[in-house]
């Protein structure tokens, strides 16, 4: 199992306030920082017309995080490719790719905001029209220039889709663990009936809650944490369809039950219990985990030194940790 971290979206909220300058200063820093640490991957996330900053262009960011390190991957969770053109977003990523030493993986979603979609212009109906025309360019120029491509989606229908390319999916990380399991069953079904492309299984990852503790305190302080990152998905309008034995999580209609349903999922606790809950996810079908720290109200100090904890104590025990 590798282990990222994620989501890096360089906003300034009321909880963390800081200048934009000093936001993308840090990011740099913290790509470095977390390279040291010997975490495989950093992900970004973007949004548009979003009040705290939400980071508009990724491509350029990774880029930042990408020239500032050696050894990490840096990718996108995702890269909304309706509201982008995807010729320009393949040369991109195939340029990043080739600059970086292949580091750069390149996750494109299909967004969801009727915002975004009203400020860019284009109708929120057209786009998974859009999304294939986009693919079908990332085939052509930025595959083949060794980019690893992965999708987000949160049906069985779009991770099988992606399946069914050969490409690898990103779950989001208030998927409930049933979910977890039900998508990545329904990747790797995907994959296999349209004649397994690619010839090795594409992988599938997981952003999940993660936060090694023993301390009670922090335990509680982490919980509150998590419960203020899922309220921002009420302003986002985030939603899940109900899907096999997972409830709707809508965001929308009744935050309590969707925050409480995502704050859930979290993994807390000391060695034993975090390596027993990341065993839990591996057995629902995942191969690679993203840690979902860099949360609303979080520190930084306080992140850095629990990834620092989980470096020296998780992550030895879990190079032969595979996806059922």
């Amino acid at each position: 199992m590798r282990v990222g971290a994620g989501l890096w979206n360089l906003q300034q909220s009321a909880m963390v306030p800081r200048s934009s300058a000093a936001t993308y200063r840090g990011f740099i820093d913290e790509a470095r920082r977390l390279e040291a640490l010997g975490y495989d991957s950093l992900w970004l996330s973007e949004h548009h017309f979003f009040y705290d900053g939400y980071c508009p262009a990724v491509l350029t960011a990774a880029s930042a995080a990408l020239s500032a390190t050696t050894r990490l991957r840096v990718g996108t969770g995702m890269l909304l490719l309706p509201l982008q053109e995807g010729e320009r977003v393949a040369r991109a990523a195939a340029q990043l790719s080739a600059a970086s030493g292949g580091r750069f993986d390149l996750g494109v979603g299909l967004g969801y905001r009727d915002v975004e979609f009203d400020g860019k212009g284009l109708a929120k109906k057209d786009r998974l029209a859009r999304s294939r025309t986009s693919l079908a360019a990332i085939a052509r120029v930025a595959e083949p220039a060794g980019v690893t491509v992965w999708n987000g989606s949160a049906t069985p229908a779009g991770v099988a889709r992606a399946g069914a390319r050969g490409q690898g999916v990103v779950l989001s990380g208030g998927n409930p663990l049933s979910l977890v399991r039900e998508l990545a069953a329904a990747h790797r079904a995907g994959w296999e009936e349209a004649g397994r492309p690619g010839a090795a299984r594409p992988r599938v990852s997981a952003l999940r809650n993660v936060w090694l503790t023993s301390d009670s305190a922090e335990r509680d302080a982490v919980l509150e944490y998590q419960r203020a990152s899922y309220v921002l998905y009420a302003g986002l309008g985030w939603s899940v369809k109900a899907t096999g034995d997972t409830p709707e999580m809508d965001f929308r209609a009744d935050v309590d039950a969707a925050v409480a349903a995502a704050v859930a999922t979290t993994i807390v606790g000391d060695r034993h219990e975090v390596l027993d809950g990341l065993r839990e996810v591996a057995e629902a079908g995942v191969d690679d985990v993203i840690l979902r720290v860099m949360i609303e109200g979080a520190p930084t100090p306080a992140v850095f030194d629990m990834l620092g904890r989980f470096a020296d104590e998780v992550m030895p025990e879990l190079d032969g940790l595979e996806a059922a």
